[in-house]
């Protein structure tokens, strides 16, 4: 049953309990995503902002956590997106730091440094299945998706993150379309 948004107060309620339930959830993904603690701090405020203004949309059925994690990942992609020349910057980082040290980035780092590539919606599930290791399936029902779409979604992700590791890590490749 969705909240009535004519009562303030259950509606207050109900905030209160998601945010005591699941902000350490919605902290560590936006800290995840933005990699600065007070950015994570200040998005997760965010939101259960927006998560408020929402409420009457709200379905008992849907999962909290994923609606949460959802509108958390949301909000952080678009601050990425706010700067996204940045992930330039973060792949020659990795790059200098691969032929400096001669450490191979971890595959959470190239994610991290590859998500400014993509589209919002290839960013969102590129996010669940190689993050939150959901499998396709998972990710059709969370997203309200097909499961043909989400597999044109990771694709979609895969071509423009090998556009972009071509140029900074030849030696490093990314599983075929056919391994999706």
């Amino acid at each position: 049953m969705s909240p009535s948004p004519s009562n303030p107060s259950r509606e207050g309620g109900l905030l209160a309990d998601l945010y005591a339930r699941h902000a350490g959830a919605v902290f560590g993904r936006c800290r995840w995503l933005l990699r600065d603690e007070e950015a994570a701090k200040d998005a997760t405020q965010e939101v259960f902002v927006r998560a408020l203004r929402a409420l009457p949309e709200f379905r008992e059925a849907a999962s909290p956590t994923t609606w949460l994690l959802r509108i958390a990942t949301h909000h952080c992609l678009n601050e990425l997106r706010a700067g996204r020349a940045r992930w330039r910057e973060e792949v020659v980082r990795l790059a200098e730091l691969k032929r400096d040290e001669g450490v191979q980035p971890d595959r959470r780092e190239l994610l991290r440094a590859l998500l400014g590539r993509a589209g919002l919606e290839e960013q969102e599930i590129a996010v669940m299945y190689y993050v939150d290791e959901l499998t396709q399936a998972e990710i059709a029902t969370a997203t309200g998706r097909s499961l043909p779409t989400v597999r044109k979604r990771l694709r979609g992700f895969l071509a423009a993150a090998r556009a972009a590791l071509a140029e900074a890590f030849p030696g490093i490749a990314l599983p075929e379309e056919d391994d999706l």
